[in-house]
Order: structure tokens, then C-alpha cells, then sequence
């Protein structure tokens, strides 16, 4: 995922009000990251034509995902558990912050409620699926505040922040990881450089600005 791009990934509110007696403001990493959301539900079948409909198609690299939209750009992704496309892993957009698009919002937001879902952000922060408060989310998130002004924006992360999301890049990378998915996998060289990139960066900027380094 490109630092510009703001993620929501759906999650079923079903599931997740039957860990919480109410919808939380967020939910620790392990929870995100490791429990199998879509393991006893399920979309209705042909939701996918909905995404047709927000955005364009996309050739997928994989069998076992769907893809649309453009990559680095607003994007889209469906996650299957296997080839036949049946069972639904994981579905997900992906917000250009450089562009914002509010009707693009509207859209995700009337087919995460046709779907029961809540939306995750990249923090595991879980936001209602209404227009004012994703937007909200997305103006004040690291993605926008990265276009605004990159320079300070890697300067308030500091260089272990950006390191540790670094590190979490790289290890999406790892073929053996047993909750790796194929989506994160497509782009893997591409993200570590980009990553790195950003690493090198914000080192120099620390740097300058904790040791006086010129």
C-alpha cells in the first residue's frame, strides 16, 4: 500500500458485536490482523457486480482475488479463500488521498451497509459507514497529511515509527507468513522500495533535526 493511500477494509458488524457489546472505537492489531472475519458469514452472492458499478476492473494477477480500479490510485480488492472464487476472505478499498473523492466514499459507504459491514481503517480504527466521518478520517489521516506536506509529516513520525511500518512491509513480503494474502503479495517489491525510500528519508530528516547532522 503506497504511504498516499488511506485502506478501509470491510469487517462484519455481526461478527464484530459479538466481541464487543457495542461497536468500539478500535480493536487491538492481533484482532485485525489474525482472526478470520468472513469465517461464518458471507456476502450476499454477485456483490462483486456493486464494485463493478464504483469502480472499473482490473486484471488480477491471482485466481484467488479480484482487482479494481488502479493500483497506487483508489482501488479495490476481493480475497477468496481459494480459486473458486466462492468464499470471501477479504474485501477491501484503497482511498488516493492525493484526490479525494467524495462520491467514492458515498459509494463504499452505501455497499458496506447493503453488506452489514463496518469499515476498519489502517490504525484499526472502526468508523460507521457514513460519508462524514470516513471523509473526516481520511482528511486527517498520515496518507493526507503525506500529500500536504511529506517533509513534516515523516518528521512527526519519527524514524523508529517509520521504520517499525517498514518492518511490517517487509514482513508482509515473507511467503511462509500463514495470513499473508495474495493482494499484499502482488506488490511486495514495489512497496519495500517505496518503504524504503520513505525510511531513508525520514532517517536523514531526524537526523537533522535531533543531532544537528548537515
Amino acid at each position: 500500500m503506497a504511504i498516499w493511500q488511506f485502506r478501509l477494509i470491510f469487517l462484519p458488524e455481526k461478527i464484530l458485536l459479538g466481541k464487543y457489546d457495542v461497536l468500539p472505537l478500535s480493536i487491538t492489531e492481533d484482532l485485525a490482523e489474525d482472526f478470520s472475519w468472513w469465517s461464518d458469514i458471507q456476502p450476499p452472492a454477485g456483490f462483486e457486480e456493486q464494485i463493478n458499478l464504483i469502480l472499473p476492473t482490473m486484471a488480477s494477477w491471482s485466481t484467488r482475488q479480484r482487482m479494481w480500479g488502479q493500483e497506487d490510485r483508489d482501488d479495490a480488492h476481493v480475497l477468496y479463500v481459494d480459486e473458486s472464487r466462492i468464499k470471501v476472505k477479504e474485501i477491501a478499498f484503497r482511498i488516493d488521498a492525493s484526490a479525494i473523492s467524495p462520491e467514492l466514499v458515498h459509494r463504499i459507504c452505501i455497499l458496506a451497509r447493503q453488506l452489514g459491514c463496518v469499515l476498519m481503517t489502517p490504525e484499526y480504527e472502526i468508523l460507521a459507514p457514513y460519508e462524514s466521518m470516513v471523509l473526516a478520517a481520511v482528511h486527517h489521516s498520515t496518507a493526507k497529511k503525506y500529500i500536504d506536506d511529506p517533509v513534516t509529516t515523516l518528521r512527526s513520525l519519527g524514524q523508529p515509527e517509520v521504520q517499525e511500518r517498514f518492518n511490517k512491509q517487509l514482513k508482509d513480503c515473507e511467503p511462509e507468513r500463514p495470513r499473508e494474502t495474495d493482494f499484499r503479495r502482488k506488490s511486495n517489491l514495489r512497496v519495500v522500495i517505496e518503504w524504503g525510500l520513505v525510511v531513508l528519508a525520514a532517517t536523514v530528516i531526524w537526523a537533522y533535526y535531533h543531532f544537528g547532522v548537515r
